[in-house]
């Protein structure tokens, strides 16, 4: 689809390397992948007026597996970058999330969110990225970082393989946000976990006859589930995002990998709405399935010349399996990063990765925070208890909606000294 401004601000070198025809560009940041991670780091240095060249391995716009909901962090980053007006207008609103305990017994937390599929979100989020400056190249199938030999091996620019053919970009710094694929995080010679944290499933169906029953977004626990849940997200045009999430997959990784197919056949079995939409609807987007990286754990999100960001890094979070809204937040965190370090030339201790690290750390308690959460889905007794419970306690939906709006650590609502305090607060 776009290739970037004509005048592309990444200048073209005529290269005399062999017979290949090898492509070599430079820029003064390298931005690779183009989901809400690398755009929002894009968006924001361009709009600084800095030298961006952002490169995917696709043409946009393209689909890609989520669960497609803007939880209250999400519309907060769209909001830093200008474009929450614009997201809101195509997605879905709701007002509500229901979580649905194993009995089927249900409880409704209000917040603000949205539904919006990636294929439109990504494309709005690179548009506006090339509007702020950016240039963009598509079809750029990543293999290797390059690296000087002196100081300490700093990246230098990236090699990749377009149309077959080889092609290099020389830059002053590399952002990397690959997504939670390990493969691109090996081919960087970045030290990671090779494991995911999860591994979601989803499909798009249509149904016109449902809208009335799935209002909110549905969160589902089950004993079939577990260590996992499953979703329903209502989407524009009478559409549902439906699947399934599981954590723990680590251990047997990568000898005894998950059946998703067989889990997500469970849901449908167990679950009367997901029977129909399985049953009844038409398939708009196949079952796909895809990895998460979650607890902000898994590699070390720099590198001399390098910044990592988004989920390559663990940006999703353990509990929900939510992941937009953070990796836009740390893609702008390395964007700042980066133009803090610029800003502050020549004073000790101004690189720009642990500049990043820093910003990152405070992040760091909350994902701590979630994964400890995380064992709602392990147990499933547990989300029955809670759910029960906060269908009759008006301040455990409150606190629950504090949690979605990041006001409150999801820790409280798990462990017995935060669910001692809900218990001893006054009415």
């Amino acid at each position: 689809m776009m290739e970037g401004r004509s005048a592309l601000r990444a200048r073209s070198i005529d290269s005399a390397i062999g017979a290949s025809g090898l492509q070599t560009f430079s820029c003064d940041n390298l931005v690779i992948g183009a989901g809400p991670a690398g755009t929002s780091c894009a968006h924001w240095l361009a709009r600084q007026g800095q030298d961006v060249l952002l490169v995917d391995q696709c043409a946009f716009p393209r689909h890609k597996v989520c669960g497609d909901g803007l939880i209250p962090d999400a519309l907060a980053a769209l909001a830093r970058l200008g474009l929450l007006d614009e997201v809101l207008a195509k997605a879905h609103l709701v007002d509500h999330v229901r979580c649905v305990a194993p009995s089927s017994r249900a409880v409704e937390i209000s917040a603000p969110m949205a539904v919006i599929s990636r294929y439109c979100l990504d494309e709005i989020l690179l548009k506006a990225a090339l509007a702020q400056g950016a240039s963009f190249k598509s079809n750029m199938h990543f293999e290797r970082l390059s690296r000087e030999s002196e100081p300490a091996g700093q990246v230098n620019g990236a090699w990749f393989r377009k149309l077959g053919e080889a092609v290099f970009v020389g830059a002053r710094r590399v952002v990397l946000a690959t997504g939670a694929s390990a493969a691109a995080l090996g081919a960087a010679g970045v030290s990671h976990r090779r494991a995911p944290s999860a591994m979601a499933l989803r499909t798009i169906i249509r149904h016109p006859d449902l809208r009335g029953q799935i209002s909110g977004l549905q969160v589902i626990w089950h004993r079939a589930l577990s260590p996992g849940y499953a979703w329903i997200f209502p989407m524009s045009e009478h559409c549902y995002n439906m699947g399934i999430g599981v954590f723990d997959v680590a251990e047997a990784w990568p000898q005894h990998k998950l059946n998703l197919r067989s889990l997500y056949e469970r849901f449908v079995a167990v679950n009367p709405l997901a029977g129909r939409l399985h049953n009844e609807g038409e398939t708009i987007l196949a079952l796909k399935g895809a990895p998460l990286r979650s607890g902000l754990v898994g590699a070390k999100p720099w590198q001399e010349g390098l910044i990592i960001c988004g989920e390559a890094i663990g940006s999703t979070y353990g509990l929900t399996g939510e992941g937009i809204g953070k990796a836009m937040e740390t893609g702008i965190m390395a964007a700042e990063s980066m133009l803090s370090s610029d800003a502050a030339q020549g004073l000790a201790n101004a690189q720009t990765g642990p500049m990043y690290e820093s910003s990152l750390q405070g992040l760091r308690a909350r994902y701590a925070q979630y994964e400890k959460a995380n064992r709602i889905n392990r147990q499933p007794w547990l989300a029955e208890l809670l759910i029960q419970w906060a269908a009759r306690s008006e301040r455990l939906r409150d606190w629950a909606c504090d949690v979605l709006n990041e006001k409150r650590s999801p820790e409280d609502l798990v462990t017995v000294s935060g669910l001692m305090r809900l218990l001893l607060q006054k009415s």
